[in-house]
């Protein structure tokens, strides 16, 4: 089973593009399902990112 970011058309693949995505998905779960620091931690990380 493959991730879903590899039914794009090969050509568009990007490793890099690839854990960006794979990265703020995880901290997009992590903020929504978690408490405390870990939940501060990502939204963070996640405002950071979008504000760079």
């Amino acid at each position: 089973m493959s991730h879903k970011y590899f039914d794009r058309d090969s050509s568009n693949w990007n490793i890099l593009d690839f854990l960006k995505h794979v990265y703020l998905k995880s901290l997009e779960i992590i903020f929504d399902q978690e408490l405390g620091t870990r939940r501060e931690k990502a939204r963070e990380h996640l405002d950071n990112y979008r504000t760079a």
